[in-house]
Parts: C-alpha cells; sequence; structure tokens
C-alpha cells in the first residue's frame, strides 16, 4: 500500500516536470522565427508609421521641383515667357510623368511585397492558430494535472496531518512517561534518603552497643580477677586447714605419748622424756604462737592486696570516661557503676580479708573435722586455658583466611576497600564481643557453681563442727576428774568455737557474696534480654530494608529495562533519521539535477537570446544595404520617369487614385500587423520576465540547496553524536547488567545467610530459654539453702548459749578437778580410749566425707535430689551421734563399726559405679559442648558474612544512587534530544506548510512535497512498527513480572518449608537428647533413692521431686565437670 501510493505521486511530478520541459523548449522554438519575423517587419518601418522608400521619393520630387525652377529662371532670362513657360510645362509634365512612373513602378514592387507579407501573415495566422490550439490542449492537460496535483497535495496534507497527530499523541505519551519516570526518580530518591538516615540511626545504635560491650567486657575481667583472687584464697584457706589438721594429729600423738609417760612412770624414762622434749602447754603455747605470727604476716598481705585492688578500681574508674569520650553513662554504666562500688564495699572482699588472715602456709585439712579441701591441680586449670588458646588460633587462622580472601576480591574491587576494611573491623569487633559474652556468661555459671559448692562445704563443715563440739562437750562431761587435761580441752574448745565463729561469718559472708552475684546474674540476664530485644528488632527492621531494597532493585530492573527500551527505539529513530538523511540526499541530487536541468535551459534561453540579437544585426545591415541599393535605384527611376513623364502623366492619375485605394488597404493591414507585432513584443516582455523570475528562483533554489546541505551537515554530526551516546550508553548498561548479575548473586547469599542466621537465632533463643528455666530453678534451690542457712543460724546461737553453760559447767568442773588429780591414770586411760574412738571416728567422718563427695556431684548432676540429700546427711550424721553416744559399749561399736564399714564399702563401691557413668555422661557432654561451639563459631562466622554482605547491599545501594544519577542525566539529555526533535518537527513542519504554498504556484516543488509525502509515510511505518515492538516488549516485561512473582513465591515456599523441617529437626535432636540423658540418669535416681532409703530415719518420711528436666541435668553435669576437675589428681593433695 505505502509502496503503491508513493510511486502513483512520483510518477505524476516526473509527468508533470517532462511536459512543463516539453512546453518551455516548444515555446522557445516558436518564439524564434517570431523575434525574427518581428525585427525584419520592424526595419521595414520608420518611426513615423510610414515605409521609408515613400520619404526618399517625396525628397527627390522636390529636388526636381527646385531644379526646374531653377531652369525656368534660367530659360526666362533667354526665352520668351510663353516658350519659356511651354517648355517649362513640358519638362515639368515629363518629370511629373516620369516621377509617377517611377511611383507606379515602386507601387507595384510594394504591392508584391505587400502580397508576400500577406502571405506570410496568413501562413503566421495559420501557424498561430494551431499553436493556439495546441496551447489550449496543454492548457487543458495542464489543467488536469494541476487538479490531480491539488488532490494529491491535500491528500499528502491530509496524511501528513494524520502524521503529525500520531507524531504529537506519542510524543504527549513519551512525556507522560519521562514525568512519571521524574516522579518514581523522586519517590526513589525519597526511599535512599530513607534508607540512609536508618542506616545512620544503625551505625549510631551499634557505636552505642560497642560502648556498652567494652564496659561489659571491662566488668568481666575485674569480675574474672576478683574470681581468680578468690580461688587462690581457697587454694589457701585448704593449705591451712590441711596444715591445721596435721598439727592436730601431733597434738594427738603428743597426748598419747604423755598417757604413755603418765601410765608408766619411771624416773629414768621422765627424765629424759622433759630433757628431750618440752611439755604439752608449752607446745601448745608454741603452736598459738606460730598460729598468730601466721594471722598477722595473711593480715598484712590482705591489706596489701586490697590496696592493690583499690588502686586498679580507681585506674578503671578513670580511664571510663576516656573510653566513653564524652557520653554520659548509660543506665547499665550507672548500673555497673554501683556494682563495682558494692564490691568494693562488698562482704566478698571481707571474706578474701578473713580467709587470707586465718590462711597459712599449706594446710590441706580442718582441725575440726579434718575433711580434706580439693585443690584444683595446675594441669586442669590450664586445660580450659590451653582449649580457649586453641579456639583463639583457629579463630585467628580463620579470620586470616578470610582477609586474604577479601584481599584478593578487593583486588577486583579497589573501590569499595574503605568499605571491606570498616566491614572487618566491625566483623571482628563484634566476634571478640560475642565471644567475651560467652566467657561472661560462662563464667557466671562457673562462680554459681563454685560458690553453690562452697555453701555445700560450709553446711558440711557446719555440721561436722557441731558434731564434735557435742562429743567434746560429752566427753568432758565423762572426764571432769582430770583438771589438767581439763585445761588443755577447754584450750582447743576455745580455739574450735573460735573457728566455729569465723566459719559461721564466712557462711554470711557467703550467703551476701551469693546474694549480689545473684543481682548481678539478674542485671545482666536483664541486659542480654533487651539486648536480645534490640538484635531482634534490629533484624526485623534489616529484612524490612532488605525487603525494600528487593523492591527497589526490581523497579531499578524495570526502569532499566525501559531504558534499555528506550535505547532501542532511538536506535531504531536513529535508523530512521539516517534513512531519512539518506532520502534528504537523494532530494537534494534530484533538486541539483533540475537546478541543473534549470540552468541548462537558462543557458539555452540566453544563447537564443544572443543569436536572436545577431540575427537582427544581420538584418538590420541587410537593410541598410537594400536601402542603399533603392536608393540608388530611385536616382535611376527618377532619371527614367522624367522622359517617361509627360506621357503617362494622364494615366498615372488614375493609376494613382488605384494606388492610393491599395495603399489603404495596405495601411488597414500594415495596422493589422503592427497589432500582431505588438502583441508579439508583450509576450516577449512577458517571456523576459518569466526568465528573470526562473533565475531569480534558481538562485533561491541554489541558497536553499545550500542551506540544506548545512543542515545535513548539521544532523550528520548529530548523528555522530548520537552514535557516541549510543556506544557509551551500550556500554554503560553492560557495565550495569554485570552489577545487577553481581547484585543478584549477592541477595541470594544474603537470603541463604539470613536463613541461616534466623535458624541459629531461633535455636539461641531456645537456649536461652532453658538457661533462664535453669536460673529460676537454681534460684528456687538457693532460696531454700537460704532457709536452711537460717535455721543453722539459729541452731549456732542455740549453741552458744549451750556453750556458755558449758563454760560455767566447767569452770565449776575445774574447782573439782583440782582436788582430783588422784584420779589422773584412770582418766588418762579413758582419755586415750576416747582419743583412738575419736580417731576411729575420724576414720569413719573420712569415709563419710567421701561419701558426703560423692553424694554432693550426685546433687549437683540431680539439682532435684537435693532435699533427699540434705535428709541423707541428717541420717548419716544420727548415726554418728548414735556412735558417739555408745562410745562407753566399746564391743557394741566395734561392731556396729564394722557393719558401718561394710555397708560403706558397698556404698562406696555403688558410687564408684555412678562415678563411672558420670564419666561417661562427662565425655559425652563434652564432646556436646564440642559440637555446640563448632555450631556457635558458625553461626558468628554466618554473622559476620550477613553483616558484610549488609555492608555490600549499602555499597550496591550507593552504587545504585549513582547509576540512577547517571540516568537522571540520561533523562535529562534525552529531554534535551526530544526538544531538539520537536524544533526539528516544527521547522519541518513549517516548511512543509510553505512547501505547500510553494506547490501551488510551482511544479517544480510538487516533487520535493511528494517526496517529503512519501517520508512521512515511512515515518508512520516506521512509528508503527516501533509501536507494535513497544506493545511487544510490555507484553514481555510483563511476562516476565509474573515469571518473577511466581518465582518469588516458590521461592517464599520453599524457605517457609526449609525453616519447618529445621525446627522439626530441631525438636528432634532435642528431644532425642532429652531421652538419652533420661535414661541415663534414671538408674541413677533409683540407686541413690535405695541408698537414702537405708539410712533414713522412720520418723520422718518425704516425696522426692519429679520436676527434674533435661536442663537441669544439663546443669548438673556442667556442676559434675567442675568437682572432677577439683577431684583429680589425689597425689598432690596427698602431699599437702
Amino acid at each position: 500500500m505505502h509502496s503503491s501510493r508513493r510511486s502513483g505521486p512520483v510518477t505524476d511530478l516526473h509527468n508533470a516536470h517532462t511536459v512543463s520541459t516539453l512546453m518551455r523548449a516548444m515555446t522557445t522554438s516558436n518564439l524564434s522565427p517570431q523575434r525574427s519575423h518581428r525585427h525584419s517587419s520592424r526595419s521595414k518601418i520608420t518611426f513615423d508609421g510610414t515605409y521609408p522608400v515613400r520619404s526618399s521619393s517625396i525628397h527627390q520630387i522636390e529636388n526636381r521641383d527646385r531644379d526646374y525652377e531653377r531652369h525656368h529662371r534660367t530659360f526666362d532670362n533667354v526665352r520668351s515667357a510663353d516658350i519659356l513657360s511651354l517648355e517649362i510645362k513640358l519638362k515639368s509634365n515629363e518629370k511629373v510623368i516620369a516621377h509617377q512612373n517611377a511611383q507606379i513602378e515602386f507601387l507595384h514592387e510594394t504591392n508584391r511585397t505587400l502580397e508576400r507579407q500577406l502571405q506570410e501573415l496568413t501562413d503566421l495566422k495559420r501557424d498561430l492558430s494551431n499553436k493556439q490550439f495546441e496551447e489550449r490542449l496543454k492548457n487543458d492537460d495542464l489543467l488536469r494535472d494541476l487538479q490531480d496535483i491539488d488532490r494529491l497535495a491535500r491528500k499528502v496534507q491530509a496524511d501528513k496531518q494524520y502524521t503529525v497527530d500520531a507524531a504529537d499523541r506519542e510524543l504527549t505519551e513519551a512525556k507522560m512517561e519521562i514525568e512519571q519516570n521524574h516522579r518514581e526518580m523522586q519517590t526513589l530518591d525519597t526511599r535512599v534518603a530513607h534508607l540512609t538516615t536508618e542506616k545512620k540511626s544503625l551505625i549510631d545504635d551499634l557505636e552505642t552497643m560497642k560502648s556498652q560491650y567494652t564496659e561489659c567486657n571491662n566488668e568481666l575481667l575485674r569480675l574474672q580477677d576478683i574470681v581468680d583472687r578468690l580461688q587462690s584464697d581457697k587454694g589457701k584457706l585448704s593449705r591451712r586447714v590441711s596444715k591445721l589438721v596435721h598439727n592436730e594429729k601431733d597434738l594427738l600423738q603428743e597426748l598419747q605419748r604423755s598417757r604413755r609417760t603418765t601410765k608408766a612412770p619411771t624416773p629414768s624414762v621422765t627424765g629424759g622424756s622433759l630433757s628431750k622434749k618440752l611439755s604439752l602447754p608449752a607446745r601448745l603455747d608454741i603452736h598459738l604462737k606460730n598460729t598468730e605470727d601466721e594471722r598477722d604476716m595473711y593480715k598484712n598481705e590482705v591489706e596489701i592486696l586490697q590496696k592493690l585492688l583499690n588502686d586498679r578500681s580507681r585506674c578503671a574508674s578513670s580511664s571510663s570516661p576516656s573510653r566513653l569520650r564524652g557520653r554520659s553513662l548509660s543506665p547499665t554504666a550507672a548500673i555497673r557503676s554501683a556494682v563495682r562500688r558494692d564490691m568494693a564495699t562488698s562482704p566478698v572482699m571481707q571474706f578474701v580479708k578473713r580467709s587470707a588472715s586465718s590462711s597459712s602456709a599449706s594446710p590441706t585439712r580442718c582441725t575440726v573435722c579434718g575433711i580434706n579441701r580439693h585443690k584444683l591441680s595446675p594441669t586442669k586449670d590450664n586445660n580450659p586455658y590451653e582449649s580457649q588458646l586453641r579456639s583463639l588460633e583457629e579463630e585467628r587462622d580463620r579470620f586470616r583466611r578470610e582477609l586474604h580472601k577479601h584481599k584478593r576480591s578487593s583486588k577486583d574491587k579497589d573501590s569499595n576497600e574503605p568499605q571491606l576494611s570498616k566491614v572487618l573491623r566491625e566483623k571482628e569487633d563484634l566476634q571478640l564481643l560475642l565471644n567475651k559474652f560467652e566467657r561472661h556468661m560462662a563464667e557466671i555459671q562457673g562462680n554459681i557453681k563454685v560458690l553453690t559448692n562452697e555453701r555445700d562445704n560450709i553446711n558440711m563443715l557446719y555440721e561436722q563442727a557441731k558434731e564434735e563440739l557435742q562429743k567434746s562437750r560429752h566427753e568432758l562431761l565423762q572426764n571432769i576428774q582430770t583438771p589438767k587435761v581439763s585445761i588443755a580441752a577447754q584450750s582447743i574448745l576455745r580455739k574450735v568455737e573460735s573457728e566455729r565463729d569465723s566459719a559461721i561469718v564466712e557462711a554470711r559472708t557467703a550467703g551476701t557474696e551469693r546474694d549480689s552475684l545473684r543481682e548481678r546474674l539478674r542485671i545482666t540476664t536483664d541486659t542480654g534480654l533487651t539486648e536480645r530485644a534490640r538484635n531482634e528488632q534490629r533484624i526485623e527492621d534489616l529484612e524490612i530494608d532488605i525487603r525494600k531494597l528487593e523492591n527497589d532493585r526490581e523497579e531499578i530492573l524495570r526502569e532499566n529495562h525501559l531504558l534499555r527500551e528506550q535505547i532501542r527505539d532511538l536506535t531504531n529513530k536513529l535508523d530512521e533519521r539516517s534513512f531519512t538523511i539518506s532520502q534528504l540526499n537523494q532530494e537534494l541530487d534530484d533538486q541539483k539535477n533540475a537546478s541543473a536541468q534549470l540552468r541548462y535551459l537558462s543557458e539555452e534561453a540566453e544563447r537564443l537570446v544572443q543569436e536572436n540579437q545577431r540575427q537582427l544585426n544581420l538584418k538590420k545591415d541587410e537593410l541598410r544595404t537594400h536601402e542603399d541599393k533603392i536608393n540608388r535605384l530611385e536616382k535611376k527611376i527618377c532619371m527614367a520617369k522624367i522622359f517617361t513623364f509627360k506621357q503617362n502623366y494622364t494615366n498615372e492619375i488614375f493609376v494613382l487614385d488605384e494606388l492610393q485605394e491599395t495603399n489603404k488597404a495596405v495601411k488597414d493591414d500594415f495596422h493589422i500587423v503592427r497589432q500582431t507585432v505588438q502583441t508579439l513584443d508583450k509576450e516577449k516582455e512577458r517571456l523576459c520576465n518569466v526568465i528573470d523570475l526562473k533565475s531569480e528562483e534558481n538562485q533561491r533554489l541554489t541558497q536553499e540547496l545550500n542551506l540544506k546541505i548545512r543542515r545535513i551537515e548539521e544532523l550528520n554530526r548529530i548523528v555522530a553524536e548520537l552514535e557516541v551516546e549510543l556506544d557509551r550508553s551500550n556500554d554503560d548498561t553492560k557495565q550495569k547488567l554485570k552489577e545487577l548479575s553481581n547484585m543478584r548473586i549477592q541477595f541470594d547469599r544474603n537470603l541463604e545467610e539470613l536463613n541461616d542466621y534466623r535458624r541459629k537465632f531461633d535455636i539461641g533463643s531456645r537456649d536461652n530459654k532453658h538457661l533462664q528455666d535453669d536460673l529460676s530453678s537454681l534460684r528456687r534451690e538457693n532460696q531454700t539453702l537460704h532457709q536452711e542457712l537460717e535455721h543453722a543460724i539459729d541452731d549456732k546461737e542455740n549453741l552458744k548459749l549451750q556453750v556458755q553453760e558449758y563454760i560455767k559447767q566447767v569452770s565449776s568442773c575445774e574447782s573439782i578437778i583440782t582436788q582430783k588429780e588422784n584420779d589422773r591414770a584412770a582418766l588418762i586411760e579413758q582419755y586415750r580410749e576416747a582419743s583412738t574412738e575419736l580417731s576411729r571416728a575420724k576414720m569413719t567422718l573420712t569415709d563419710i566425707e567421701s561419701r558426703a563427695n560423692d553424694l554432693k556431684q550426685e546433687v549437683q548432676i540431680k539439682s532435684t535430689d537435693v532435699k533427699r540429700l540434705l535428709d541423707r546427711i541428717d541420717s548419716l550424721e544420727r548415726d554418728v551421734h548414735h556412735h558417739a553416744s555408745v562410745s562407753q559399749e566399746y564391743e557394741i561399736q566395734l561392731s556396729n563399726m564394722t557393719r558401718s564399714t561394710q555397708r560403706n564399702e558397698e556404698i562406696i563401691k555403688k558410687l564408684q559405679s555412678d562415678k563411672q557413668n558420670l564419666l561417661n555422661e562427662l565425655t559425652n557432654s563434652r564432646e556436646h559442648n564440642s559440637s555446640i561451639e563448632s555450631k556457635r563459631e558458625q553461626i558468628i562466622r554466618q554473622l559476620t558474612s550477613t553483616e558484610h554482605e549488609n555492608d555490600q547491599l549499602q555499597a550496591a545501594n550507593s552504587d545504585m544512587n549513582a547509576e540512577i544519577d547517571m540516568l537522571r542525566t540520561q533523562i535529562s539529555n534525552e529531554k534535551a534530544v526530544v526538544q531538539s526533535l520537536e524544533e526539528l518537527i516544527n521547522s519541518l513542519r513549517e516548511k512543509e506548510f510553505q512547501a505547500q504554498i510553494h506547490v501551488k504556484e510551482r511544479d517544480s516543488e510538487l516533487h520535493v512535497a511528494k517526496d517529503r509525502a512519501s517520508i512521512n509515510e515511512l515515518k508512520v511505518h516506521t512509528q508503527s512498527k516501533e509501536i507494535a515492538a513497544l506493545r511487544t516488549q510490555i507484553i514481555g516485561l510483563e511476562s516476565d513480572n509474573k515469571r518473577l512473582k511466581h518465582l518469588l513465591t516458590n521461592e517464599r515456599h520453599e524457605k517457609d518449608m526449609a525453616t519447618q523441617d529445621l525446627r522439626k529437626l530441631t525438636d528432634l535432636t532435642s528431644h532425642i537428647d532429652y531421652e538419652s540423658r533420661h535414661r541415663s540418669t534414671s538408674p541413677r535416681i533409683t540407686a541413690s533413692a535405695s541408698n537414702t532409703s537405708i539410712h533414713r530415719s522412720p520418723g520422718r518420711s518425704y516425696s522426692p521431686h519429679s520436676d527434674s528436666s533435661p536442663t537441669k541435668i544439663s546443669i548438673s553435669l556442667k556442676v559434675t565437670e567442675v568437682d572432677d576437675n577439683c577431684e583429680t589428681n589425689p597425689d598432690t593433695e596427698g602431699k599437702y
């Protein structure tokens, strides 16, 4: 359709152009003979309208008249008047006859010439009528052509108007799309600004959390130092107790030796013993002095240590503002400062002082009960530190590997080096903070375990002291008759009472310290919970930001796709422009050819004019020659006519009349010819004006050609610039596609790491819930223990009253003992028996102590069986009281002791088997802990990777902002291009309007208009193609959008399924662990229950707790692990 429509007007224009050229050639060919004829006719007519022959004949007649007069005057002088007159008349008649003959001949010639001219004029008239008829036919053809051209012009105008309207609609749509893109860019800018503000707030939160973590770490380090000092003091106390036990053994040996000496006294032996050894009171005084010296020494050491601690606390308080850098203390910091003050004035420090003041060089046994205080071996103390060092080295190597990886990746991305360094620093800081926080929690748990162990030991020591006091009171009541021994026993009792008081004070300080540590643990748990909630909120905010970034990324991808489509459209438009430029070049070539033809025609017209002028000059020369000939012939004719004038005068009068008539007819014909010549002159002038107009049009066309050539050069330059911009935009799009692919990969990694982090966070939250449950159970147990301690304090006060009464009784007994020194031997024997019984009781107590330690392990393993174990201890204490009450019945006591030893051996065997099982469980728990630590390290790695990827996303966001700025610049450039295109369209419209105006006047511009119309049709065709391509692209984009939405829904469903599977797996693993632990602990529970039922009194009955949970079992396992660390390496304990 388009080709047929375009070929029709082109052929019409070509036909019109050929017709106009033929008409011009015919008019020029017809005008040349007319011009020559007109010039020849003008040469024969004078300015007065008469012929030149007539004027010359009249002049000759006048000359002849003058000659006649002159001859007449001469003849008048000679002849007579009549003769002269006749002669003159004859002569004049002859002259007139000759003259008339000449005139007749001349008139004949003129008639012949006029006849020829008439013939020629009739021929011309016939030719002109024929030409006029042909020109009418041509004019009719031209009118039909003009009507066709007008119809085509109207059609072209309508098509042009349609194309212009379509172009306007597309321009308005493009403007609307550009405005929509601008609005979307503004929304993106606002989103980016909001994200930047949120990023800044998150960075500020991170900085505050870092400062809080640094403060927590400092507090933890200080608490670690205090715990280390407490452990060292505990070791010193254990050594001191062992030393006191050793001294007590020496005292007992000395007492036995003194009994032997008093039993079998011989003078020689007594003199040797006095000379070799001192008496018992002197040795006791020496021992008391040594203990006082040691006490003073330890007091000095404690004061020195307290000064050092105060100095360190001052340094820490002075360095904290420098770390905070002028910031105001947070509520947690204020709480920590208050905790520091409480720690400085806490009873723990007093307990440290008292324990240091009451400790000796290397005791390992108590003076009251002789229980061994377990000391941690250096190998067992160093094992956790070595494991920590190994883990730190592994983390260091891992971080080094990650640093090398990041460095290798940073070689490819030099622009992200500062961001990578920042991310690495933040990752290391967060890793250190997590490690320190975990160490802090582990240390708090260890401190709680140590405090519970110390509480149990103090309770046991208190009960044993009560038993020994009762035994000693019973022995003293039985041995009132020995005054000297009573003094020593009184001193021992005083010493024991002082130690008991110090132990009670230490128990109180331990309780207050426990309460303070409980408060600290509560504060730390609260802070941990708040920080966890804050981190969860932050994770949710980050997820929301990531979703927003995903949406922004999708929008940017869509915009990028749209920009690609726009770039393709621009390329297509450039191709069309190049095609239009080629067409314009063809038009210019056609116009050049037309101008060349016009030049050729103008040159031919000039050449014809020059030839006509040359012919006119030749005709003028010929006319001059003919006039000369005519003049000569007229002279001859005058001479001949003078002779024949007289004869033909009468005939000539008639002939003259006829000639006059013919002359009139000739004049009429001449006027007609003159009018025709004037019309031909007018036609000539009109043709000259037409030639001038054509020359002016030729000049104007040449100017337009120059302008169009300049415009084509400008368009070529613009096309080159657009091609350069196209290449740049293609490069930018390639880079953006690469960056988008990288961002997609990074985004997928971020999603995977976020899922892992969520799973690990759920696991950590469950672990924290278990730990909170364990802490609540420990709180309940501590409350029960606190109540028991209060009961013990009440018992202690009752014992004080009893001791005071006992002191009064002892004072009364001393007066009786002074009177009964003779009974000393019997009392010594009784004392020896009592000492042996005491030694046996101590052996039983050591066995009971070992059994109590085993029971303590059981208590730590099974936190729910604490009351059961306390009942068992009560039963054992009742057994001890029973053995003390029946000390006089020696045989019954031996039998009871043998039975009790057998029972104890069976219990020891059972406890050893339980210990083996516990060791196996400890190995399993250690393996589980190692796996948990590996998982924790993986979680930390994933956290660091997520943070790194978040920073990468932020960097990608900044890159996207830069790309958005580039896109804005491109959009502004495209707007400028659109404006330039609009200006071009307006200019083209004006040119087309002018072309339409000129089409009506000139035939040559019809070709240009038709070509422009064909170009516009091509544009319309290309625009329709572009619209179809855009529709197909829009359909493809919609399909891509649907596909991406489907993929996103599938990915979300898969993520939900994966999280559900992981939760099921974690629940299964926890359930399996719980069942395995419950199976492993159930036989021990039954065994312990059976063991306790043997020693339970019939009067008391209780129901064991059934609310044992796997978390409590795990805590008890950890406590038994600590006790095993304490119980290992018995050789070192034996040395002490």
